[in-house]
């Protein structure tokens, strides 16, 4: 059996041990096995490897990550439109495309879905499997640090497209982390006058680079965006979590929040005041990781529409991935690169 090495957690301090694990093999017609060339860490690997009981179970002995570019090295005998050498992302939820809500159209919510880095081995690693309707080419005029957004860019233009932002109107984007940044300049792009809301002084400092006005929480930051602007905000989105009662405040009449981030109730458990939803006729939409929408990110990456240099702050190799965990944790670091191929 051929070998490979990976980053397998071993406990939630969080401690990864680089081990010779089985590589993966072609097993199914559709199957590809790549070389992972870099891998980035996501809020999604903090939390599994810091958090014991995490509803797909104990995830001590796993391989995590799922935000990857790789290189293919092998095709089972049914892939037709991908070859040994094409550089590829990945999108890493494999659908079952026989399910109920598969068959509706729905597949980013699968009733059988398995998941990289979280119930399949993930891209810690040196090779991954997955299977070719879940592989993109990905030009090899692209930065890796640039390619390796694929994923992340994926679940934003999900959740964007659920919008209809156009010319002229304004957009509250709560968080300054990787995703948040994204919405921020794809928002920007269409037309929008956009601004950030951020607590955290370091990613405060990066969203002004980009370019966009940035605001600390703040009781009055509906006046703020007023002065600002002349009028609240058409469309808030929330890639942080936790601010709808503070989105709802802020949106403008008519407006459209996106809850993007997970949605919780106040820690202090006090259901907020919701009545501006009827009295305001707001539109509150939902967003869920990837659906088909790998594709127009690799366009999005490719033709440069979106700056990434700004929001990479460590770059790392894999012996270093518990680093690089608590550097996200702490909220130092923001895309975090992870060198896999050395």
């Amino acid at each position: 059996m051929e070998m490979m090495k990976a980053a397998v957690l071993r406990d939630y301090s969080p401690r990864f041990e680089i081990e010779d694990v089985p590589k993966p093999m072609i097993e199914a017609p559709d199957d590809v096995i790549a070389k992972v060339l870099i891998a980035s860490i996501c809020g999604t690997d903090v939390g599994l490897s810091t958090k014991p009981g995490s509803s797909y179970g104990d995830m001590v002995g796993r391989i995590l990550g799922h935000e990857i570019v790789a290189e293919i090295t092998e095709t089972g005998p049914a892939v037709q439109n991908l070859k040994v050498g094409d550089r590829i992302v990945v999108n890493p939820n494999s659908y079952c495309n026989v399910c109920p809500t598969c068959r509706a159209g729905y597949r980013n919510h699968c009733e059988n879905m398995r998941l990289m880095g979280i119930t399949v081995p993930g891209g810690f690693a040196e090779y991954i499997k997955t299977q070719e309707f879940l592989a993109f080419p990905i030009s090899k005029d692209v930065p890796l640090e640039h390619a390796v957004f694929a994923e992340p860019l994926s679940c934003a233009e999900n959740g964007f497209s659920r919008l209809d932002i156009h010319p002229g109107e304004t957009c509250v984007v709560f968080g300054c982390g990787p995703i948040g940044l994204m919405f921020a300049q794809l928002a920007r792009k269409c037309g929008a006058r956009v601004a950030c809301v951020e607590p955290k002084d370091g990613r405060i400092r990066i969203a002004e680079k980009l370019g966009f006005p940035v605001f600390k929480p703040a009781a009055d930051l509906k006046e703020q965006l007023v002065k600002l602007w002349g009028r609240r905000a058409n469309f808030c989105i929330d890639a942080a979590g936790r601010q709808l009662p503070v989105a709802v405040d802020v949106a403008e009449y008519r407006g459209t929040i996106l809850s993007f981030a997970t949605s919780r109730l106040p820690e202090n458990g006090e259901l907020p005041n919701l009545g501006p939803i009827q009295g305001k006729e707001l539109t509150i939409k939902g967003s869920f990781i990837i659906n088909d929408t790998m594709p127009k990110a690799v366009t999005v990456i490719e033709t440069g529409a979106i700056e990434f240099d700004p929001i990479i702050t460590h770059r790392l190799e894999l012996k270093d991935l518990a680093k690089g965990i608590e550097l996200m944790k702490s909220g130092e670091g923001m895309e975090i690169i992870i060198n896999v191929a050395g």
